[in-house]
């Protein structure tokens, strides 16, 4: 089988003038050429406008292109600027783009007269998509625990699911320092407390992380009083399956409400549902200490438009 370099011949010596060529003609000029036979790697300003040619003519053999990542792309460079982090644009020894295309269409949406300095490397076999393992994908976690060597990876889950409760932001890699920072002293405590609540963290077993992030969010907010007496009566509830001992009627009806409602429901349901019922109970705590009132509450009562409309589900979306 021939080599790379007997395929090519004496491509790097002779592409130069036949590459300037053919692109000086659309008004391009490249800073070097995409095409080789040898392996390369060195440094070179990419400009919006070469990007996009780049794009344009040399993208012929890449998987589809991710919109969604490419906004992604962007609006870091917007917000952060363009980060030297290491990461080449490759092209192969065809003088295909390997890697790189969702950087490169991010550019090319900047504004004419910007320059990104780019590591580029060339001549990469063909064969590296199919034979080469992937790199395995960076969580926000990875980024915690780099951060604090110390964290958990349930302090994350919990992280994000408060995260998702209050409809903002959603746990990514670029925000994870940042509320991981702000949230662990609330997201600890709630974690401290199951010991306290063992009945109901083990009832909900496949909801903590949901539990904690109520909890959490009861002490960041000033609820945390109202948060641990309806636990502590649901705990009590949960004790004894015996509907002769009762706790309160809230947590009597609590109870049966969930085993009827969410039997159902997928897991992300089911944490959605809980999270509104144990909102949904608080207020009635605050109405009544002793938790002799009724639950009271429809399916649609819990639904996110109505509750966030009141109550502490209102002040926790704040």
């Amino acid at each position: 089988m021939a080599s790379t370099d007997d395929k090519f011949g004496n491509l790097d010596d002779t592409f130069h003038t036949e590459f300037n060529a053919k692109y000086q003609k659309k008004g391009i000029r490249l800073p070097f050429e995409p095409r080789s036979a040898k392996y390369k790697c060195f440094l070179v300003e990419i400009t919006p406008e070469i990007a996009r040619h780049i794009l344009q003519y040399y993208n012929e053999d890449n998987r589809g292109l991710s919109n969604t990542q490419v906004n992604r792309i962007f609006k870091s460079i917007e917000h952060d600027n363009w980060l030297l982090d290491g990461q080449p644009i490759t092209f192969n020894v065809e003088g295909n783009l390997t890697e790189g295309q969702h950087r490169l269409s991010a550019i090319a949406k900047c504004k004419h007269g910007r320059k990104f300095l780019c590591v580029i490397v060339t001549g990469v076999q063909l064969e590296v998509f199919s034979k080469t393992a992937t790199n395995k994908p960076r969580r926000p976690f990875d980024e915690i625990k780099r951060h604090n060597k110390k964290a958990v990876v349930s302090q994350a889950s919990v992280l994000g699911d408060i995260l998702k409760r209050r409809k903002g932001d959603k746990l990514c890699i670029q925000n994870a320092i940042f509320y991981y920072d702000n949230w662990i002293k609330d997201i600890k405590i709630a974690q401290l407390s199951s010991g306290e609540y063992e009945k109901v963290f083990t009832k909900f077993t496949n909801q903590r992380k949901t539990v904690s992030a109520y909890i959490a969010l009861c002490e960041r907010f000033g609820k945390s009083d109202e948060c641990a007496t309806f636990l502590e009566l649901l705990n009590e509830e949960l004790k004894d399956d015996d509907e002769d001992n009762v706790s309160s009627t809230l947590t009597l009806e609590f109870v049966k409400f969930w085993n009827k409602q969410a039997v159902d429901l997928s897991n992300e349901k089911r944490m959605d549902l809980l999270y509104a019922m144990l909102c949904y109970a608080t207020d009635q705590t605050i109405l009544r200490e002793d938790g002799m009132i009724n639950f009271n509450a429809t399916p649609t009562d819990l639904d996110h438009d109505a509750m966030r409309k009141q109550g502490v589900y209102r002040k926790f979306l704040a």
